[in-house]
């Protein structure tokens, strides 16, 4: 019969001695026979069988506490038990990649987005809003509350299948007014699904921004002042719709939000 020397048996597999004398101390690939004066290792070429075995699975994405399980399994049965539960596990990884394939391609069209200045200039336009899920942010109406609110809200757009629904943060026109831009009044969703014909269309003035998020009051301030110049005054609640996706531009870190505050015209008589 002959023999190979641990040396040789790495080199043949690209792998270092290091990592078979650590399989043989778990008891995973044992040598053939090791010389009890030097305490070299053999191997056969049965163990180079067993060794291809080993690395075939380790590359399917098998952990070695599961390749000994897999090895050591005493019949059919569990051989294929094991196997259906490392089917599942990778089916179970396959989907948490996809989603974060997902997220990493939204957050790659957000920051495209913002780097697009198209869109942060004030305009009018006529649009149908449609916020659902609305619910109220508690005095004081500060960042804990709001995270609080937020917590709660993407519980139930989880149980209601509306993760990817973009979200809406609504601000009193009085607030608006005095510069409050951060107490935020209520927080929900804009689910395009539910508009129908009699949801009523308004007039608004809408600017995009495309910043930090603490910058925002810059763009309310544009958006303010185009409404005046243009002798309109701000008749209703502003809405912000914007998507869940936070990302780190090099000279920010935010998001794309686009503002929305219903107008009226000024009685110039």
């Amino acid at each position: 019969m002959k023999l190979y020397k641990i040396s040789e048996i790495a080199k043949t597999f690209g792998i270092t001695r290091e990592t078979l004398i650590y399989y043989d101390s778990i008891d995973l690939f044992k040598p053939h026979t090791t010389d009890k004066d030097s305490g070299y290792r053999y191997y056969s070429d049965e163990s180079i069988s067993d060794l291809y075995f080993i690395i075939m699975l380790k590359k399917n994405n098998f952990s070695l506490k599961e390749i000994k399980e897999y090895i050591n399994c005493k019949n059919t049965t569990e051989s294929i038990k094991l196997l259906n539960n490392k089917l599942k596990q990778i089916k179970q990884n396959i989907e948490l990649l996809q989603q974060s394939a997902s997220i990493i391609s939204d957050k790659i069209n957000e920051i495209e987005k913002i780097s697009d200045s198209e869109g942060c200039i004030p305009f009018f336009e006529y649009i149908k809003i449609n916020p659902t899920l609305l619910m109220s942010i508690e005095e004081p109406k500060s960042e804990k509350e709001l995270f609080e609110g937020i917590q709660k809200l993407n519980r139930i757009r989880k149980s209601k299948g509306l993760e990817k629904a973009k979200r809406v943060t609504i601000l009193n026109s009085n607030d608006v007014i005095d510069g409050n831009y951060f107490r935020i009044d209520k927080i929900g969703v804009d689910f395009d699904e539910l508009q129908s014909s009699d949801i009523k269309i308004d007039l608004v003035a809408s600017i995009y921004h495309k910043n930090s998020t603490n910058k925002i009051g810059d763009s309310y301030d544009k958006l303010k002042k185009f409404i005046h110049d243009n002798n309109y005054l701000i008749s209703g609640n502003s809405i912000e719709i914007f998507n869940d996706i936070m990302v780190n531009a090099g000279n920010c870190r935010g998001r794309t939000i686009k503002i929305c505050i219903p107008i009226t015209k000024k009685d110039l008589f």
